[in-house]
């Protein structure tokens, strides 16, 4: 009788998290509404928000804020642009990495190696940084280069949103 009793307590086992990279476009779509990846955006932040989507730690990089705020500054204006560096900057559910000396030298390689792919700088400094860090989930809306770069893509590869 114990042993059943011990069986029905035990919680149904959680979904493994795994690590995820967001790139500038997950960030820009969610926070601007007019964006056309906002409602596939928001889904996918608020599913990893309420633990639907297991995807724990969350990573960013420098580079993707600089990135982020240029883009709003160009597609909205600059109080869209200083509101979402302030929100990631604050979050506390995100880490911002920033590629060291050597990690750079890598980026920098890699963007020489791709020369025919169009690649930029920020999303290799974003490969190197998540391949230190063993992660293969890329939250993006440019799938093409992720892909090339080896990476899964969220959501278009894992169907999340």
């Amino acid at each position: 009788m114990s042993g059943q009793m011990e069986d029905a307590q035990t919680p149904a086992p959680q979904a493994t998290a795994n690590p995820l990279f967001i790139d500038t476009g997950a960030f820009h779509a969610r926070m601007d509404q007019d964006d056309a990846h906002h409602d596939r955006a928001t889904t996918v932040f608020d599913a990893i928000q309420n633990g639907t989507l297991p995807y724990r730690p969350l990573y960013t990089t420098g580079f993707v804020l600089a990135e982020l705020v240029t883009l709003g500054l160009v597609r909205a204006n600059s109080a869209l642009a200083g509101t979402a560096l302030r929100r990631v900057r604050a979050s506390p559910s995100v880490t911002v990495l920033h590629p060291d000396e050597p990690g750079f030298a890598v980026a920098c390689e890699e963007f020489y190696r791709y020369d025919d792919q169009n690649i930029s700088l920020v999303d290799h400094a974003t490969g190197v940084l998540a391949d230190e860090c063993d992660v293969e989930h890329i939250f993006t809306f440019d799938p093409d280069d992720f892909r090339t770069l080896g990476f899964t893509v969220v959501p278009d590869d894992t169907d999340d949103a």
